[in-house]
C-alpha cells in the first residue's frame, strides 16, 4: 500500500469522527463535512494521477532506449569483418576476460534496470572484442579498448558498489537512478566510437 494510500484512508478515518463530534451543542455542519471529504478525494485523485503520467513517461523512455539501442547494436554488429579469419589475439584475450569479470559483478547489482544495462554494454563490448578477432593485428586502438576502456567500466562498476554501501544511496530517488543508467550508457557510445578506430587503423595498418 502507498503512501497516498494510506493518506486518503487516514482522512476517511479523520472526517468519520468529526462527523460525529458536537460543537456548542449542535451536529458539526455535514456540508463541511462533505466539502473536506471532497477536497481530499480530489487530491487523492490528482496524487495517482500524477503517479500514473510518471510511470508511464518512465515506460516511454524504457522503450525508446530500448529501439534506440536495437538501432546501435545492428549498426555496431554490422561492421564487423566477415570476410576476415577470426584470430584471438592478445587485446582479444585480456577483453574477454575483463568482460567476464563484469559481467559476474553485475550479476550482484540489485537494481534491474542498472544490471541489465551493464549487460547490454557487455554485449556491445563482446562486438568490438570480435572487431578486433577480425583485425590482421592488433592496433593501437584495439589495445586502448582492452587495457581502458573496460578498465574504467570496471572502475564505475567498482565504485558503483562502493556507493551502495551508503545509506542515502539505496534509498536515492528514481531521478538518481536514472542518471546512474544514463552514466552507465555512455560507455555503449565510446565503445561504438572505438569500434570505428579499430576498422580505421585497421585499413591503414
Amino acid at each position: 500500500m502507498n503512501k497516498s494510500t494510506l493518506v486518503f484512508l487516514f482522512g476517511m478515518g479523520v472526517l468519520l469522527g468529526i462527523s460525529n463530534i458536537s460543537w456548542k451543542g449542535e451536529s458539526f455542519p455535514m456540508y463541511l463535512v462533505v466539502a473536506i471529504l471532497a477536497i481530499t478525494s480530489v487530491l487523492f485523485v490528482v496524487d495517482m494521477e500524477r503517479r500514473r503520467q510518471a510511470d508511464a513517461g518512465r515506460a516511454l523512455e524504457i522503450l525508446k532506449d530500448a529501439q534506440n539501442l536495437r538501432i546501435a547494436r545492428k549498426e555496431v554488429k554490422s561492421k564487423i569483418p566477415t570476410n576476415s579469419p577470426r584470430r584471438d589475439s592478445r587485446a582479444a584475450y585480456e577483453g574477454s576476460a575483463k568482460i567476464g569479470a563484469v559481467r559476474s559483478m553485475a550479476a550482484l547489482v540489485r537494481k534491474p534496470r542498472l544490471r541489465e544495462k551493464i549487460f547490454e554494454i557487455c554485449d556491445f563490448a563482446d562486438m568490438v572484442l570480435e572487431t578486433i578477432r577480425r583485425m590482421p593485428s592488433d592496433t593501437p586502438a584495439a589495445v586502448a579498448f582492452a587495457e581502458n576502456h573496460l578498465s574504467k567500466l570496471t572502475e564505475a562498476l567498482e565504485r558503483c558498489f562502493e556507493m551502495n554501501k551508503c545509506e542515502e544511496y539505496r534509498h536515492a530517488p528514481a531521478s538518481l537512478d536514472a542518471q546512474e543508467i544514463e552514466c552507465f550508457g555512455t560507455f555503449i557510445t565510446a565503445f561504438r566510437k572505438q569500434q570505428d578506430n579499430i576498422l580505421v587503423e585497421g585499413k591503414n595498418s
